[in-house]
């Protein structure tokens, strides 16, 4: 009982729910990318199968758990384009350690994967938590 407590009340801290959504967002990718992988596709379709798949999952589980914000079409785009903007860095990373290292996809994808959450953290709180922080910073110098 007083472990269910304790686990029930880290779930009151934003970067502990962040972690739990996120893993299940990093699963999600990474089937994507190693299916995809299987399937003989190559780079460019890959990404842009995990981007849709993983970025419109990660939008509607971080502004529902993680954020407990309403979801909107105006911050959907926003974390979609902030997460677009970590598609050249992933793709970066991907290629680095699948063609440069030669490490298999079922490697290769976890490690970008690792080396992603912190910038889909930073990205994913400023689009969808926007809103709330300019109507309480609006006038303030």
């Amino acid at each position: 009982m007083v472990l269910r407590r304790r686990m029930l009340g880290l779930t009151r801290f934003e970067p502990v729910r962040y972690l739990g959504m996120g893993g299940m967002v990093a699963v999600l990718n990474n089937i994507v990318l190693i299916g995809g992988d299987r399937l003989g596709l190559t780079y460019a379709p890959l990404m842009a199968l995990s981007w849709v798949v993983g970025g419109t999952a990660g939008y509607l589980l971080h502004a529902r758990y993680t954020f407990r914000a309403p979801h909107g079409w105006l911050a959907y785009v926003r974390f979609m384009a902030g997460v677009a903007l970590g598609v050249p860095v992933a793709w970066a990373m991907l290629v680095g350690l699948k063609s440069g290292l030669r490490l298999p996809m079922w490697l290769a994808a976890p490690v970008t994967t690792v080396g992603m959450v912190a910038y889909n953290y930073l990205s994913a709180r400023v689009a969808i938590i926007w809103r709330a922080w300019r109507r309480t910073h609006d006038g303030l110098s």
